[in-house]
């Protein structure tokens, strides 16, 4: 990764100046942060930020981007946030249109996972999102509910019109612990789940 081209990626003061100077009125806020636990004890922060054109702004962009937490080198560790915010802003600015040639993704967002990423081997693919299903058959090893499960899931709380956040405390509420995502959804749980909104959909 040491010999990675970064000439297609613009660093995020020059994302912002450019946006300063089409929008001399922007203004951005650190919205939120969160630390994240995932299944393998391994620990995240994701931060959130908004950035308004100016302050009639009906539809500010957001953007989220996600540190390691503890950082794993110099460059992160104790400035986790700082790197979190600056990437998440570097995508904000990006989806606005300011400095993407080929990738969304800032020069700054790239040299940090490049500083976390292990000699010899490549880092896990994990999305990103958690309403797009992933495309791959169930390995029959993990405890997780498959992607055809939760597929199903989507489509029966989509045929009563549940939103996500809604989705989110249903499933909460069907297996006893709080979900705030269908992909924490054990194997066992989401055959809860699913035959609960197929009741839902019988009684309506």
């Amino acid at each position: 990764m040491s010999g990675f081209n970064l000439d297609n990626y613009v660093d995020v003061p020059t994302r912002l100046g450019m946006a300063l100077k089409k929008y001399p009125d922007l203004r951005i806020q650190e919205t939120h942060r969160e630390i994240i636990e995932m299944p393998d004890k391994s620990c995240f922060i994701r931060c959130t930020v908004t950035v308004w054109r100016d302050q009639a702004d009906p539809i500010p962009a957001v953007a989220s981007a996600c540190e390691i937490y503890p950082g794993r080198t110099p460059y992160t560790k104790m400035s986790e946030n700082e790197v979190g915010f600056t990437s998440a802003l570097g995508r904000a600015l990006g989806y606005m249109g300011f400095g993407i040639n080929k990738s969304i993704a800032s020069r700054n967002e790239v040299e940090a996972a490049q500083s976390r990423q292990p000699t010899g081997r490549l880092a896990p693919v994990v999305p990103m999102r958690d309403d797009v299903e992933q495309p791959f058959e169930d390995d029959g090893v993990s405890p997780y509910a498959n992607p055809k499960q939760l597929g199903l899931v989507r489509v029966l709380a989509s045929k009563q019109g549940l939103t996500n956040d809604q989705l989110k405390e249903f499933c909460t509420n069907v297996v006893g612990r709080p979900i705030m995502s269908s992909k924490e959804l054990l194997k066992a749980e989401v055959s809860k789940v699913i035959d609960a909104l197929k009741l839902g959909e019988q009684q309506n």
